[in-house]
């Protein structure tokens, strides 16, 4: 492990020190699982936009496939 310096606004210190204090942690230990929550949720956020998109082109293509799909049946209904 290493140790990093960080400067923090006194009020955010202040924040962080009572709720560590809440939680009966030490500051480093609230910082370290704060700042892993937070990438876990950039991530997790990361995958879901990815997962939207892809689901937004599979959308797309199935709507082109139905749509020539139908045409295939009106064009032997125009015969």
């Amino acid at each position: 492990m290493q140790k990093v310096m960080v400067t923090l606004p006194d009020e955010l210190l202040q924040q962080v020190d009572a709720v560590a204090k809440d939680l009966k942690q030490n500051r480093s230990r609230f910082v370290r699982q704060a700042l892993a929550e937070r990438l876990e949720r950039i991530s997790r956020h990361k995958f879901e936009t990815l997962l939207a998109e892809g689901y937004q082109v599979m959308a797309e293509q199935d709507l082109k496939d139905a749509e020539a799909y139908l045409g295939t049946f009106q064009h032997i209904g125009e015969e």
